[in-house]
């Protein structure tokens, strides 16, 4: 999984935030400027696996991220399963801090 490879330090990418249970980090294909990835540092194959006493973790580091971002408006993405989206099978949300003109889209 290239996300536990992250983890473990096998593969380099550019850490904004990282506590116990999460690495917070720069997307390598940006939608946006400043486009983070909130990734547990354990495996989950998605959100449907993702243990109940470790959300409030994952909200509060999202917050943390966000806060440290700067930013007022942003969109909280999280893709679950291949037909919603989701590539890597490694739970991961995606934010992305926005600002009028920036060229992304999400449909309604």
């Amino acid at each position: 999984c290239i996300f536990c490879k992250i983890v473990n330090g096998d593969i380099p990418a550019e850490v904004f935030l990282a506590n116990d249970d999460f690495i917070v980090i720069l997307d390598a294909n940006p939608k946006v400027e400043g486009h983070l990835l909130v990734i547990p540092k354990r495996h989950y194959d998605n959100f449907l696996d993702f243990p109940l006493e470790v959300y409030e973790k994952f909200l509060v580091t999202v917050k943390d991220a966000v806060e440290k971002l700067g930013v007022k408006d942003f969109n909280l993405i999280l893709n679950n399963g291949k037909d919603a989206g989701q590539v890597v099978g490694h739970l991961h949300l995606h934010i992305l801090p926005r600002k009028e003109g920036d060229g992304f889209e999400i449909g309604a």
